[in-house]
């Protein structure tokens, strides 16, 4: 508004516009809607004082920023005309907003019902309304306003409707579209592989398959530059970085995280396999659904699962420089040795502190002993008793067809038997689909039982080195990650005494090989069983304990 009108004295309009899809170089609609109400402003002799545009907000939400600044030209006094396009952009809530704003447009208090302010006018282009028209403007404002609320219910059975029909025709809801995938053209699925995130996918497959950590693989990709799932497919769909929808300036790169990365490993997905709600969607006669093609192969799909799973994860995060960092066990209180470094008047000091005495305050009276002595002593132990003994790595074995067509058929009945209780086969009709469907099942189970089969499992190969050679050859960290693998547990603490004491209950399958106090450490190393069995040779044998007091360092 210039001064020149403000002299004149003309009507001082506020305009307001909401579009419940953001607009951008596709959408029109924005544009459209401001020019009809210039037209208005000018058809009226009208001064526009300000535009409100709620871009992407629903009409089912009232605390829109641009729309409370609308009606606050007018309770503030900067307004005494209010112009929109239509009810249904103020709004789809009928008459609880309805009211709201027809006490703005009369001037009254919400609270007190009591005039405090000058009326103002409010018309609408597109549905002619208009408040200077007395009680008929009153009795169409609020008809139309309930026209809107209920056209939005309508839309939301409508969409319903739509989900549910697709979900029976066995097809996907809709929703982002996977890692690793793009939209496809045409065809019968309606995926294909996206050429970038597909091999950064697998490459994260492949790397937790042979034992790396999903943690440290997130980690790689920050480091790298990986673009995140979001960001990838903002610059795949538009060439563009992800945009802040209210200013459109360019928004920081997301970062990955161990929690976005496991959702997507162990997302059927990855199979081709159409998911609702991360459950398969199968076809009548219990077969998976493919959506498009697959990322990996059954094979690939079982190992990994295997490895994430059933992987051994420390208690606590690792520290890089720690060899036994979530690793040794106090052997007072079995809570774990947390550790600490510091840097006293230039001398650095590194040891380990048991956990519950520094966290948990439970009393116990371990000592913490010295890092470097403690590691040195635990690669004495262990290459004393194994280090000539190869280092075996886990290979998954993936069963036959057979096998996998069992657990297939298993995991359906499971899932018809939740589905049946959850209430999705209700009436006669839906019971007799589902006796049918499970009792095709059955006897597809029944078939398969009757044929000889091999399932998915673990073996153990020989990798050509020794332990010896192995922790010899590797940094902080590789030592770290095959005491992890093979399953030795240590337990250790600072100690004035020469023979070992309160030794606490500990789980089975642990044999003790070393149990003794050196330098002023009480030091126990115990093998798992499998292993324990490979030193002796006997695959029943019990390593004795072996109490050997040693002089105490001064």
């Amino acid at each position: 508004m210039t001064p020149t009108d403000l002299l004149r004295g003309l009507p001082r309009a506020s305009l307001y516009v909401r579009l419940s899809k953001a607009a951008d170089d596709r959408n029109l609609s924005r544009q459209g809607m401001t020019d009809d109400l210039r037209r208005l402003c000018a058809e009226h002799g009208f001064a526009e004082i300000a535009l409100h545009v709620d871009d992407g907000k629903s009409g089912a939400v009232r605390d829109r920023p641009e729309f409370r600044a609308w009606l606050a030209d007018a309770i503030e006094g900067r307004a005494n005309v209010l112009l929109a396009w239509h009810v249904d952009r103020l709004s789809r809530e009928g008459l609880n907003v309805a009211a709201i704003i027809l006490d703005v447009i009369e001037g009254k208090d919400p609270d007190t019902g009591k005039n405090v302010r000058p009326p103002v006018r409010l018309i609408g282009y597109d549905d002619r309304l208009d408040s200077e028209d007395g009680d008929g403007f009153r009795l169409n404002f609020v008809i139309k306003a309930e026209q809107a609320r209920a056209e939005l219910n309508r839309m939301k059975k409508r969409s319903q409707a739509r989900v549910k029909r697709m979900r029976k025709e066995k097809r996907s809801t809709g929703g982002l579209t996977p890692y690793g995938f793009q939209r496809a053209p045409r065809g019968p699925m309606e995926l294909e592989h996206d050429p970038v995130s597909a091999s950064v996918l697998r490459g994260a497959v492949r790397r937790v398959i042979e034992g790396a950590s999903i943690a440290s693989i997130a980690k790689d990709l920050n480091t790298r530059g990986v673009l995140s799932p979001r960001d990838h497919a903002a610059v795949r769909d538009t060439g563009e970085p992800r945009k802040d929808k209210d200013t459109g300036e360019a928004m920081p790169p997301q970062l990955w995280t161990d929690q976005t990365l496991r959702r997507m490993l162990t997302n059927p997905v990855l199979l081709g396999w159409l998911t609702d709600d991360r459950k398969v969607v199968r076809d009548g006669d219990g077969k998976p659904v493919l959506r498009g093609e697959p990322l990996i192969s059954k094979e690939d799909w079982g190992a990994l699962q295997g490895a994430i799973t059933g992987a051994r994860k420390p208690k606590h995060r690792a520290a890089p420089e720690a060899m036994l960092s979530g690793g040794v066990l106090c052997p007072l209180c079995g809570e774990v040795l947390h550790f600490h470094w510091a840097v006293k008047t230039r001398q650095e000091y590194r040891y380990y502190r048991c956990s519950g005495r520094t966290r948990k305050e439970n009393g116990c009276t371990a000592g913490a002993p010295r890092a470097e002595r403690l590691e040195q002593l635990v690669g004495e132990v262990l290459l004393s008793t194994v280090g000539d003994l190869d280092v075996l790595r886990k290979v998954y074995v993936p069963g036959d067809d057979t096998a996998a067509d069992l657990a297939d058929v298993a995991e359906r009945m499971r899932e018809l038997r939740e589905d049946r209780t959850a209430g999705l086969y209700r009436g006669d009709q839906g019971a007799a689909e589902f006796r049918e469907m499970y009792a095709n099942l059955e006897r597809r189970r029944e078939e398969l039982a009757s044929q000889p089969s091999r399932p998915d499992g673990w073996e153990y190969v020989p990798t050509g080195q020794t332990y010896r050679q192995l922790w010899e050859s590797s940094d902080t960290a590789g030592r770290r990650a095959l005491l992890r693998d093979s399953g030795v547990r240590v337990e250790a603490m600072k100690t004035a005494a020469t023979v070992s004491v309160g030794l606490f209950d500990r789980p089975e399958g642990y044999v003790a090989t070393d149990v003794a106090v050196r330098d002023g450490v009480q030091l126990g190393l115990y093998l798992p069983g499998d292993l324990a069995a490979r030193v002796t040779g006997n695959p029943v044998a019990t390593i004795v304990m072996r109490q050997r007091p040693l002089p105490v360092a001064v």
